[in-house]
């Protein structure tokens, strides 16, 4: 399933990692076009299929209908909603080729244009199965996937990894074929012939496809995913398919791809400088006067001949007033944005013809791109080709020396801000006109260092590369890089800075479910509506990055009895009283997670409703802006985990009557009698009990308090619970032989000063007598009702109970080996130094936090479960 998913997946991710460079492109980056056209022709190479859907798509007959129908197939064109594919980022990526190539052979362009389009054409397989899936259901996406199967075209799986300028690989794989939505469209295929997945029911596609995306686009990209403006990819929001929007796609490419018009033919001479002798220059800034010496300019300025100045590093023409231009001088101000280059002449006639070409491609570019209906494809004002700009030949005597440096791009991994993780590589590129000096500084602490292992390098390239040491950094960190260049009337500096920092990489590394103990692997039966805890070991892989822990690691979850549908979505439990889910609730996750420790793992309450029967668990663990920055909003993941079945075993209800004993000068209040009863409840395998004051019974004097008045009361309530056989074989003469209830009875002290002792009259019995306040001490006595005896272990406290099981006949002689959790405290049970012993010892001490360190072991647990029964 998860195959299948990346594969529909693969073009979405490409698109974002051409995406990344149209931004620099259509801003005028030598270094982001030289990526462009490399990554692009990589595409072409290795996915020549992409291209010829496009091309199948514009040679094929227009059919009534939107492009997602076959031939003579009419088809309604549903309303207009967002895919998994953005057409303005499209349109933005699109443009960015096109200004990259613009330069290529009409050959290049037409197949780099095809390609990216292609691309686009293959996401929209995603769009289509899910349409299918949210319009028609199930069996419908298996038909269609089907139907895909036989439009496969399989295309090569493996080959080398795809190159780029800076040497950093891709990371993609040999891709699979693309697919296309709709009948009848040319090519496709889904990636390596899918049809229904094997094993997998096909109920699950809909969860699996979207929340493999959510993690794909989440997740660990070799690009940067943290700015989604205009991100081919968008965040993934459940769409129908827009069939039209192929028909925006088509007319990208027919815009694009092909060029209408030659450009004009070239005169024999289009440029010229040598009738310049010399250049005279009052000052290099702006509005500083020029006189350009020579021979035969023309008394006036001839109609076909235009001054050439270099304006922002390109050659560009300037009007001269009229009274400025003689046939031996030219004089003229320097303009804004001026530079050093060549001054000359070109041919005016030409540059007219040339400039006015330039205008109707540019123009007939965006008017084609608004007449495909790219909904929401607001393209930038940037031109694909530039005006003319031809410099002319540089001589010894026509070279102006003016104006500012200018740095046309400065950026570390093509971005003025790029996100780094330990051992990533860092390229800074940059463009630099105009400079007679130049320096590139790190000023940062941190940060690889320039070559030599110096913090600046002088004068470098003015167009170069310089790929820095990887990143080494073992916690949050910042690398900046200053680049300045002196121009002659001037100096222009160029920040760029890395934010340095390391993807959480959580992972679930495994989900236990408990009612208040269970073993590893698990063993202990559950008991059917008995509330449950599931707990999530949740790891990173920071790997001692920083704090080496991850905060704010939020988390749901969500079960089905199997054959049923699934339950709402909860959230985590984590330090709520009492125990309820916490809208956000979250944990900090450390690097090594101990089961003893409440809060290191992610945990959740399964309500007693769905704990029935074959039940299965999906946790979903989810941290926002980890690492976050002013201007960087942090790494997001999302990560899921399931659990096996676990099988929910219908046990007895308890039924427990509680009667107050005045005891130690102290009466329990009812409050007091159920919170006893409530809390020991947790510790058997029963769902729940009825806990109710024994009717007809107020307080009951503890007169002395000893044990023997404990006693006492005891055989009282056991006489007046159970019928005797003396009393059922003299019940004729008058004997009172009262009926058994089925309940439990319970006496609870008021107080339990030192010496009193908690006791059952017999094992089993139906009465028993308890301190007040304390679970475990509670489930001790009820224990001693349901046949368990004591286990002899000498405890810490100096205590052995008496007449039971000696240590040697339990696991671990009576020492737990697990970690409980007590799900009414919503809390772990630590014990005394780490331990926690069998509750039918005599090892109970209430510890400082208010816990105890006594509760059942899982072979206490088997054994109550046996004798409660069903």
């Amino acid at each position: 399933m998860l195959a299948l998913v990346d594969g529909f997946l693969a073009p979405h991710f490409l698109l974002s990692e051409l995406h990344e460079f149209s931004g620099p492109v259509l801003n005028g980056d030598h270094h982001a076009a030289q990526e462009l056209r490399i990554r692009v022709k990589e595409v072409s190479r290795r996915i020549p299929a992409a291209a010829r859907l496009v091309e199948e798509l514009v040679d094929r007959p227009a059919v009534p209908c939107g492009c997602g129908c076959g031939p003579g197939q009419a088809s309604e064109t549903p309303a207009r909603a967002p895919g998994t594919v953005s057409e303005a980022g499209l349109a933005e990526l699109s443009l960015a080729v096109a200004r990259a190539f613009a330069c290529e052979p009409d050959d290049v362009l037409r197949a780099a244009i095809d390609s990216v389009v292609g691309l686009s054409f293959m996401a929209t397989t995603l769009d289509r199965l899910l349409h299918v899936l949210d319009a028609s259901g199930e069996a419908a996406v298996g038909r269609e996937m089907d139907r895909l199967n036989r439009l496969l075209v399989v295309l090569p799986t493996t080959g080398p990894p795809m190159r780029s300028m800076s040497a950093v690989g891709l990371g993609i794989p040999g891709l699979p074929g693309g697919g296309l939505p709709g009948g009848g469209l040319p090519g496709g295929g889904l990636p390596g012939g899918l049809g229904r997945p094997p094993g997998s029911p096909l109920g699950d596609l809909r969860d699996a496809l979207r929340e493999r995306i959510k993690a794909k686009l989440e997740g660990p990209f070799r690009w940067n995913p943290e700015d989604w403006d205009h991100m081919p990819v968008g965040r993934f929001v459940p769409p129908f398919i827009d069939t039209r929007r192929i028909t925006c796609q088509v007319g990208l490419a027919l815009a694009l791809r092909d060029r209408k018009e030659s450009p004009p033919v070239r005169p024999a001479r289009v440029v010229w400088s040598d009738s310049i002798l010399r250049i005279d220059a009052e000052g290099p800034c702006e509005g500083n006067m020029v006189e350009v010496h020579g021979s035969g300019f023309g008394a006036s300025q001839p109609a076909d001949v235009v001054l050439m100045v270099p304006i922002a590093g390109w050659c560009t023409p300037l009007a001269v007033a009229a009274a400025d231009w003689s046939d031996t001088r030219i004089r003229f101000a320097l303009p804004p944005h001026v530079t050093s280059g060549p001054v000359g002449f070109a041919d005016a006639a030409y540059v007219r013809a040339y400039d006015a070409w330039v205008d109707r491609m540019n123009k007939a570019a965006s008017a084609a791109m608004e007449a495909a209906g790219c909904a929401g494809a607001s393209l930038p004002d940037m031109p694909i080709l530039r005006h003319f700009s031809e410099c002319p030949p540089e001589t010894p005597f026509n070279h102006l020396r003016a104006g500012s440096a200018i740095i046309r791009s400065f950026t570390v991994n093509a971005s003025s801000l790029a996100v780094a993780e330990p051992g990533d590589g860092l390229l800074l590129a940059w463009e630099v006109v105009n400079a007679e000096t130049s320096r590139i500084d790190r000023p940062s602490i941190h940060g690889p260092l320039l070559p030599g292992g110096y913090d600046q390098l002088l004068d470098p390239a003015p167009v170069s590369t310089l790929a820095l040491g990887p990143a080494t950094h073992n916690g949050p960190q910042r690398f900046t890089y200053v680049l300045t260049a002196n121009g002659p009337c001037g100096t222009e500096t160029r920040t760029v800075e890395v934010v340095a920092t390391k993807r959480p990489g959580l992972s679930v590394s495994g989900l236990e479910l408990t009612q208040g103990i269970q073993s590893i692997p698990p063993a202990v039966r559950y008991v059917a509506l008995k509330p449950t805890v599931v707990r999530a070991t949740v790891r990173h892989s920071l790997n001692g990055w920083g704090t080496n822990t991850v905060p704010g690691v939020m988390g749901r979850v969500r079960f089905q009895i199997l054959g049923n549908p699934w339950s709402p979505w909860y959230d985590a439990v984590n330090t709520s009283q009492p125990i309820a889910p916490v809208p956000g609730g979250s944990i900090t996750v450390q690097a090594n997670p101990q089961r003893i420790n409440t809060d290191d793992t992610l945990n959740f309450l399964i309500p007693p409703a769905f704990c029935m029967g074959d039940v299965i668990a999906h946790v979903e663990v989810r941290v926002t802006g980890f690492d976050a920055r002013p201007d960087f909003p942090g790494f997001s993941e999302s990560v899921g985990a399931g659990s096996p079945p676990v099988t929910f075993e219908p046990r007895r209800t308890l039924d427990l009557r509680y009667v107050r004993v005045n005891w130690g000068g102290t009466t329990p209040s009812d409050a007091t009698c159920r919170a006893t009863l409530l809390t020991a409840v947790p510790l058997l395998p029963t769902p729940m009990a009825f806990i109710q004051p024994l009717a007809g019974t107020g307080v009951v004097s503890g007169g002395a308090s000893t044990s023997s008045r404990r006693d006492d009361l005891l055989d009282d309530f056991l006489d007046r619970h159970d019928c005797s056989s003396w009393e059922a074989a003299t019940e004729f003469l008058g004997s009172d032989c009262p009926e058994d209830d089925g309940a439990i009875w319970v006496l609870i002290a008021g107080a339990f000063p030192a010496g009193s002792q908690g006791n059952s009259r017999h094992i089993p019995s139906d009465v028993c007598f308890t301190a007040p306040n304390d679970g475990p001490y509670a489930a001790h006595e009820l224990s001693h009702c349901l046949n368990q005896i004591h286990l002899g272990v000498p405890c810490p406290n100096g205590k052995t109970a008496p007449h039971g099981d000696a240590p040697g006949a339990w696991p671990g002689g009576g020492l737990l080996a697990d970690v409980p959790f007590d799900v009414t405290a919503n809390t772990t049970v630590r014990g005394l130094g780490g331990k926690v012993w069998d509750v039918m010892t005599y090892c109970g001490t209430v510890i400082s936090d208010g816990s105890d360190n006594t509760w059942p072991s899982p072979q206490r647990w088997q054994q109550l479960w046996d004798y409660i029964g069903a």
